[in-house]
């Protein structure tokens, strides 16, 4: 994987980086990461879901991770993954050890909901996981295993970390693609990366899925779904 610098992620940071939303109901509930679209934060992807129907909220809670990258030109937006003219992999290793460390300090967890580039991300995390990959030091194998992923509108993008995907993942996964979002190529491209995905296409652009969107078959679907993972 070749010598790459760590990223070192001041305590304070990491702190305000997180972000919590809880359901209304008593008892258990699967802990799921969440993991924000471009130029994005964990803020604004915890409140996507505070829309979504109280039946799904009773299942999970979502811990939203703001990534590591902070946009030079937009207030409070932060990015996974930049590539630079040769597509070095490095701030992908770095991003993928932020998150491992995140999960060390805080989980376990029981999935993992990717939207957009948080998709791409949520789908390597899996896979690294999977592999048991030692990235920058971090040891991925000896976490508690994630029984599930969730991918809304996140793609697969060809030639990065392909050989996690190779053979194709057997975590239960549900994929959201939206029909009216341009990529949602690369959200079908992706689908061949995973053993038995169950898929929902949704009438809706490329954005964070919220009530606006959510009709009874993808709420009853994401439900049954959570209910049994």
């Amino acid at each position: 994987m070749g010598k790459l610098q760590c990223v070192l992620v001041p305590l304070l940071a990491m702190l305000l980086a997180v972000h919590t939303l809880g359901s209304f109901a008593e008892g258990k509930k699967l802990r799921v990461l969440a993991l924000h679209g471009y130029n994005g934060n964990g803020a604004w992807m915890c409140d996507s879901f505070r829309s979504w129907d109280p039946a799904l909220l009773q299942l999970a809670e979502f811990t939203c991770l703001t990534a590591p990258f902070q946009d030079k030109y937009t207030k409070n937006a932060y990015s996974w993954m930049i590539f630079d003219s040769d597509r070095s992999r490095s701030k992908i290793d770095q991003s993928l050890a932020y998150v491992l460390d995140f999960m060390r300090k805080t989980g376990p967890y029981d999935g993992v909901l990717g939207f957009s580039l948080g998709g791409v991300m949520a789908g390597l995390l899996t896979g690294v996981q999977a592999k048991k990959m030692v990235i920058l030091g971090r040891r991925s194998g000896d976490l508690p295993r994630l029984r599930f992923t969730i991918v809304d509108q996140g793609g697969y993008v060809p030639g990065l970390l392909e050989e996690v995907f190779s053979p194709p993942l057997k975590t239960k996964s549900f994929h959201i693609i939206g029909n009216y979002d341009p990529n949602h190529r690369g959200g079908e491209n992706f689908l061949s990366k995973w053993q038995n995905p169950t898929v929902a296409y949704v009438n809706m652009p490329h954005a964070y899925l919220t009530s606006q969107y959510m009709n009874d078959n993808l709420k009853w679907s994401l439900e049954y779904f959570l209910k049994n993972v």
